[in-house]
């Protein structure tokens, strides 16, 4: 499939060459800055479904990238799905924070280079961030690459994702404005440490709001109450440091260096939060706990699968590797808080939360919102979904 597409979504682009040729002062800046030289190329990228995601080669052949909104703020249905702000702020930050890390804890994130709010420019908010160059996988099982070199990829995996867990997110949150973050600021982290609700508590109750309004419109998830029980009884209390999750950890997301078995960039920031790191591990891994049939449906291909002999082995191994380069416990005092122990927990919510993302596009099929053959084949997988869950609590499913 070609990395490009024809522009589905246009842009104005004397509009932005006008722009980024004397970016004005009211621009949130990134960190480092370039000049940009005109005339503009722009190119719109096959991914970026929900924030139109283009390449921006200027006139000295440099090139960049702009994530935009679809659409104005006042017409969007969901802001949360939409949020390129708290993308730009997670990045920069995180960029601040890899400044003072440790070498093996650096978070490798695009540099991002300003932010627009002012929608008279495009019609809509949008950045500018570096281009990275690299390879992306649709599948975690890599089948592209050699099998004497899948070692060395796992462990740039395993070692980029304990580096995503291990960002100092004391220092993180003073640099999210309260905007973008109302709830990272220091009277609401306050607020929930007395409160003591965990990660999956939060969770739990977010979907569950999110899952009655949908069964308004379509059939309700089977098995719901029981599966968001299930969680609840068996969730464990947060790490003992805050903890920054990424929120779509999977293959796609990540981009590998050309050359050489290393993540270059990490991207699609828009779901992090501070929560609990086995929900990235569960989420990355989750085509080898599913079945061919499903991961077929949902990537459209299915080398790998529960089926596999090899699976259960894999997963045990590489969540050993991230033990190793985490190096540290997730909580103490807690033995039993560990990524093995919680496999079982990780990959039922995984599949809950698929669940109510799957219900949420059937809605919109319904709504007529949505009318793609991709959209349609994703509304129908929710009870799909909601039965391997629950054949997973019900047969002791385990590594």
């Amino acid at each position: 499939m070609s990395e490009f597409t024809e522009i589905r979504n246009p842009i104005d682009v004397q509009a932005l060459s006008a722009y980024l040729a004397n970016v004005p002062a009211s621009a949130i800046r990134g960190l480092d800055v370039p000049p940009f030289f005109g005339p503009f190329d722009i190119k719109q990228f096959t991914f970026g479904q929900s924030n139109p995601t283009y390449l921006v080669v200027d006139g000295s052949g440099s090139k960049y990238v702009l994530r935009r909104k679809p659409m104005p703020n006042s017409k969007l249905v969901s802001k949360s799905a939409h949020a390129i702000e708290r993308e730009f702020f997670l990045l920069k930050g995180i960029e601040n924070c890899n400044q003072r890390a440790d070498p093996g804890k650096k978070v490798p994130v695009p540099k991002v280079y300003f932010l627009c709010e002012d929608e008279s420019v495009l019609g809509v908010v949008f950045y500018v961030m570096e281009y990275v160059q690299g390879r992306s996988f649709k599948e975690p099982d890599m089948r592209e690459v050699p099998a004497a070199r899948q070692s060395e990829y796992w462990d740039s995996i395993m070692k980029t994702i304990s580096a995503i867990h291990s960002v100092d997110c004391s220092e993180l949150v003073k640099q999210l404005p309260a905007k973008h973050f109302p709830q990272f600021q220091p009277d609401q982290l306050e607020r929930a440490n007395k409160n003591g609700a965990t990660y999956f508590q939060r969770q739990i109750r977010t979907l569950g709001a999110v899952e009655k309004s949908q069964s308004k419109t379509v059939d309700s998830i089977p098995g719901f109450s029981r599966l968001t029980q299930w969680v609840l009884d068996h969730s464990p209390r947060d790490p003992d440091h805050m903890t920054l999750v990424h929120g779509d950890c999977k293959i796609d997301n990540f981009l590998f260096h050309g050359e050489k078995p290393e993540v270059a960039a990490v991207l699609d920031w828009e779901l992090c939060t501070m929560g609990h790191p086995i929900f990235d591990l569960a989420n990355f891994l989750q085509p080898y706990t599913f079945p061919k049939s499903l991961n077929k449906a949902i990537l459209q291909t299915a080398s790998i699968g529960i089926e596999d002999p090899t699976s259960a082995q894999h997963v045990q191994t590489v969540l050993s590797l991230y033990e190793k380069f985490l190096g540290h416990k997730w909580r103490e005092n807690d033995p039993r808080n560990n990524p093995h122990d919680l496999w079982k927990l990780g990959t039922v919510f995984g599949l809950l939360r698929l669940c109510v993302i799957s219900q949420g596009v059937a809605m919109r099929v319904k709504r007529g919102t949505a009318s793609s053959a991709s959209a349609k084949a994703v509304a129908e997988l929710y009870k799909t979904l909601s039965e391997l869950a629950l054949s997973f609590i019900e047969e002791d499913y385990k590594l």
